[in-house]
């Protein structure tokens, strides 16, 4: 969130003196606030995961989808946040499926030290049979 009561970080008017094409050491802006107009003045729209920057062009004041034209590129996906989930879940999910068949093909007894899981399944496992296991007991405090 940014109001007039912030200053701005990058302003438009420091980009119109200070940006000529080829020589400006600031090429690219990841705006992850995504005030539009905000703390990074030349923010003047969000972008999508799937076509995530634009190009700030300060002469002009104007903004072509891309990165590629003069100017600054500008990263301003206000969704950003929720990709890297999204993106954590995918591997998981990638992961995990190589386990499958030791999770199908496991005893279930009672007793957590008789599980046949993987040792590498059994150390992720926090409740078994409406238990915390001995790795997790530390928990109790916290229930």
């Amino acid at each position: 969130y940014w109001d007039e009561r912030y200053p701005r970080l990058v302003t438009k008017k420091y980009l119109k003196e200070n940006y000529e094409p080829g020589k400006s050491k600031l090429k690219v802006i990841g705006d992850i606030s995504c005030d539009i107009e905000g703390g990074v003045e030349c923010t003047l729209r969000a972008t999508e995961p799937d076509e995530p920057v634009y190009v700030y062009n300060p002469q002009k004041e104007e903004i072509t989808m891309g990165y590629k034209g003069d100017g600054v590129v500008v990263l301003a996906v206000d969704i950003l946040p929720s990709e890297v989930p999204r993106d954590a879940s995918i591997y998981f999910s990638h992961i995990l499926k190589g386990f499958v068949p030791d999770i199908v093909n496991a005893s279930y007894p009672p007793g957590f030290e008789n599980c046949t899981l993987p040792p590498v399944l059994k150390r992720a496992v926090i409740v078994y049979k409406g238990e915390l296991t001995p790795d997790y007991r530390y928990l109790e405090k916290y229930l």
